[in-house]
């Protein structure tokens, strides 16, 4: 085992996961018995470190220990573990997604969908972009949508095609990307 470490969550009769902190380099260092199971950045927006907690509910570390040392509340243990053992992809998206579990609606396949066609229909309909945007995802998805809903990531495209009048393939990735965290 590496210098420099802290524990955090020594193994027990109901536990065989031993949790180390290691200050120098903000990582967690996740033993399980005696040998190293893996190394999570402590960052709580990190989705690994959340994907790790909720395991580490699942199999039965005590609550009150993860709440002293990460701080997250037991609903949200309990959300994350139902979500994760359920092994529905949207549910656990949604599940780890932050906040009040992000816009159910506004799926990762519709959110590529606008920036994908954001482009084309701006374009040519600079007044009506939106609605145009919008009865083509009802259209394709069957969804209806607010403008409200998708106004945040029209924006951030409006922005970044006015800059540019167009929009590369990297571009529409890294939108992509950061509309999502």
């Amino acid at each position: 085992m590496p210098d420099g470490l802290q524990l955090i969550l020594g193994a027990d009769k109901d536990n065989n996961f031993t949790l180390y902190k290691d200050t120098k380099n903000n990582t967690i260092h996740v033993y399980f018995g005696i040998g190293l199971y893996e190394v999570v950045e402590n960052n709580k927006n990190n989705p690994e470190l959340k994907l790790l907690l909720a395991r580490l509910y699942n199999s039965g570390v005590k609550v009150k220990t993860l709440i002293e040392y990460f701080g997250f509340s037991y609903p949200t243990y309990k959300h994350w573990g139902d979500a994760l053992k359920s092994g529905d992809e949207q549910r656990i998206y949604f599940a780890f997604s932050g906040q009040g579990g992000g816009n159910k609606k506004l799926t990762p396949e519709i959110v590529a969908f606008i920036t994908h066609s954001f482009g084309h229909v701006y374009k040519r309909n600079k007044y009506s972009y939106s609605k145009e945007i919008r009865s083509d995802i009802k259209d394709v998805f069957n969804i209806s949508l607010s403008s409200e809903c998708i106004r945040p990531l029209l924006s951030k495209l409006k922005k970044s095609w006015q800059q540019k009048q167009s929009l590369s393939e990297e571009e529409k990735k890294s939108i992509y990307k950061s509309f999502l965290r």
